[in-house]
Protein backbone atom coordinates (compact mmCIF):
# COMPACT_ATOMS: atom_id res chain seq x y z
CA UNK A 1 0.00 0.00 0.00
CA UNK A 2 2.88 2.14 1.26
CA UNK A 3 4.71 1.96 -2.60
CA UNK A 4 1.19 2.75 -4.13
CA UNK A 5 0.80 5.63 -2.37
CA UNK A 6 4.34 7.05 -2.84
CA UNK A 7 3.66 5.66 -6.95
CA UNK A 8 -0.04 8.16 -6.64
CA UNK A 9 2.27 11.12 -5.08
CA UNK A 10 5.03 11.03 -7.35
CA UNK A 11 3.04 10.86 -10.96
CA UNK A 12 -0.30 12.77 -10.39
CA UNK A 13 0.22 16.17 -12.44
CA UNK A 14 3.15 15.34 -14.01
CA UNK A 15 3.23 15.45 -17.50
CA UNK A 16 3.05 12.82 -20.46
CA UNK A 17 3.41 13.84 -24.04
CA UNK A 18 2.37 17.05 -23.38
CA UNK A 19 -0.69 16.35 -20.94
CA UNK A 20 -1.32 16.57 -17.75
CA UNK A 21 -2.12 13.68 -15.98
CA UNK A 22 -4.36 12.27 -13.11
CA UNK A 23 -3.44 9.57 -10.77
CA UNK A 24 -5.64 8.79 -7.74
CA UNK A 25 -6.84 5.36 -5.66
CA UNK A 26 -9.52 3.74 -7.84
CA UNK A 27 -12.58 3.76 -5.72
CA UNK A 28 -15.65 1.53 -6.34
CA UNK A 29 -18.38 3.14 -7.99
CA UNK A 30 -20.39 5.40 -5.58
CA UNK A 31 -17.55 5.31 -2.90
CA UNK A 32 -16.01 8.38 -3.97
CA UNK A 33 -18.03 11.40 -2.98
CA UNK A 34 -17.94 9.68 0.57
CA UNK A 35 -14.79 10.79 1.62
CA UNK A 36 -15.78 14.18 1.23
CA UNK A 37 -17.38 13.07 4.87
CA UNK A 38 -13.98 12.47 5.91
CA UNK A 39 -12.53 15.59 5.58
CA UNK A 40 -11.20 15.03 1.76
CA UNK A 41 -12.96 17.52 -0.30
CA UNK A 42 -12.30 18.85 -3.92
CA UNK A 43 -8.69 20.38 -2.64
CA UNK A 44 -7.97 17.68 -1.08
CA UNK A 45 -6.72 16.54 2.83
CA UNK A 46 -8.10 19.28 4.61
CA UNK A 47 -11.38 20.21 2.62
CA UNK A 48 -11.10 22.85 0.03
CA UNK A 49 -9.39 26.03 0.43
CA UNK A 50 -8.04 24.92 3.95
CA UNK A 51 -6.00 28.56 3.72
CA UNK A 52 -9.02 30.70 3.30
CA UNK A 53 -7.91 32.52 0.83
CA UNK A 54 -11.21 34.80 -0.72
CA UNK A 55 -9.56 33.81 -4.62
CA UNK A 56 -9.40 30.16 -5.37
CA UNK A 57 -7.41 29.02 -8.52
CA UNK A 58 -9.12 25.25 -10.02
CA UNK A 59 -7.43 23.05 -12.36
CA UNK A 60 -9.78 22.02 -14.90
CA UNK A 61 -7.77 18.60 -16.59
CA UNK A 62 -8.61 16.14 -19.02
CA UNK A 63 -9.99 19.26 -22.02
CA UNK A 64 -10.16 18.50 -25.42
CA UNK A 65 -7.12 20.02 -27.14
CA UNK A 66 -10.02 21.46 -29.13
CA UNK A 67 -11.22 23.43 -26.19
CA UNK A 68 -10.26 27.21 -26.07
CA UNK A 69 -10.82 29.60 -23.16
CA UNK A 70 -14.39 30.67 -24.48
CA UNK A 71 -15.83 27.32 -23.35
CA UNK A 72 -14.37 26.53 -20.29
CA UNK A 73 -14.84 30.43 -18.98
CA UNK A 74 -18.60 30.04 -19.84
CA UNK A 75 -19.07 26.54 -18.57
CA UNK A 76 -17.63 28.51 -15.10
CA UNK A 77 -19.67 31.10 -14.92
CA UNK A 78 -22.73 29.00 -14.86
CA UNK A 79 -21.26 29.47 -11.23
CA UNK A 80 -20.25 32.53 -10.65
CA UNK A 81 -17.45 35.28 -11.26
CA UNK A 82 -14.46 34.28 -12.99
CA UNK A 83 -11.74 36.70 -12.50
CA UNK A 84 -9.08 34.70 -14.60
CA UNK A 85 -9.15 31.86 -17.05
CA UNK A 86 -5.84 30.44 -18.37
CA UNK A 87 -5.30 27.90 -21.38
CA UNK A 88 -1.58 27.24 -21.46
CA UNK A 89 -0.09 25.83 -24.79
CA UNK A 90 2.61 24.53 -26.02
CA UNK A 91 5.44 26.74 -26.85
CA UNK A 92 6.59 24.61 -29.92
CA UNK A 93 3.18 24.09 -31.79
CA UNK A 94 1.32 26.98 -29.82
CA UNK A 95 -1.59 24.60 -28.96
CA UNK A 96 -3.42 24.45 -25.78
CA UNK A 97 -2.18 21.26 -23.82
CA UNK A 98 -5.27 19.99 -22.72
CA UNK A 99 -6.15 21.83 -19.06
CA UNK A 100 -7.27 25.04 -17.63
CA UNK A 101 -6.47 27.27 -14.42
CA UNK A 102 -9.71 28.97 -13.93
CA UNK A 103 -9.88 32.00 -10.58
CA UNK A 104 -13.24 32.45 -9.13
CA UNK A 105 -14.20 33.82 -5.31
CA UNK A 106 -13.73 30.87 -3.15
CA UNK A 107 -17.50 30.10 -2.45
CA UNK A 108 -18.09 30.10 -6.39
CA UNK A 109 -14.99 28.40 -6.76
CA UNK A 110 -15.93 25.49 -4.49
CA UNK A 111 -19.52 25.09 -5.79
CA UNK A 112 -18.36 25.19 -9.38
CA UNK A 113 -15.43 22.44 -8.36
CA UNK A 114 -18.00 20.32 -6.97
CA UNK A 115 -20.46 21.07 -9.85
CA UNK A 116 -18.21 20.62 -13.04
CA UNK A 117 -15.92 17.70 -11.84
CA UNK A 118 -17.04 14.69 -14.15
CA UNK A 119 -19.15 16.31 -16.34
CA UNK A 120 -19.04 16.08 -20.31
CA UNK A 121 -17.45 19.28 -21.73
CA UNK A 122 -16.91 18.67 -26.10
CA UNK A 123 -16.84 14.77 -25.43
CA UNK A 124 -14.06 14.65 -22.48
CA UNK A 125 -15.19 13.86 -18.87
CA UNK A 126 -13.46 17.12 -17.12
CA UNK A 127 -11.39 16.79 -13.83
CA UNK A 128 -11.41 19.84 -11.69
CA UNK A 129 -9.94 20.40 -7.93
CA UNK A 130 -8.45 22.87 -6.00
CA UNK A 131 -4.61 23.96 -8.14
CA UNK A 132 -1.71 23.54 -5.67
CA UNK A 133 1.52 25.67 -6.29
CA UNK A 134 4.22 24.36 -7.49
CA UNK A 135 6.47 21.84 -5.44
CA UNK A 136 3.31 21.31 -3.23
CA UNK A 137 2.38 18.23 -5.34
CA UNK A 138 5.21 16.08 -3.29
CA UNK A 139 7.24 14.58 -6.14
CA UNK A 140 8.25 14.29 -9.81
CA UNK A 141 7.34 16.36 -13.11
CA UNK A 142 6.20 20.05 -12.74
CA UNK A 143 2.57 20.14 -14.22
CA UNK A 144 -0.55 20.44 -12.51
CA UNK A 145 0.52 23.70 -10.56
CA UNK A 146 0.44 27.17 -10.48
CA UNK A 147 3.09 30.21 -9.75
Amino acid sequence: RSAAEAAISKMDQSQLDGRTIRVNESKPRGQGPADRAKGLGPGGIGGFNPSGREEVKLYVGNLSFETGEEAVRSLFEQYGQVTDCFLPTDRESGRVRGFAFVTMPAKDAEKACLSVNGIELEGRSLRVNEAQPKGMSGGGGSGGGFG
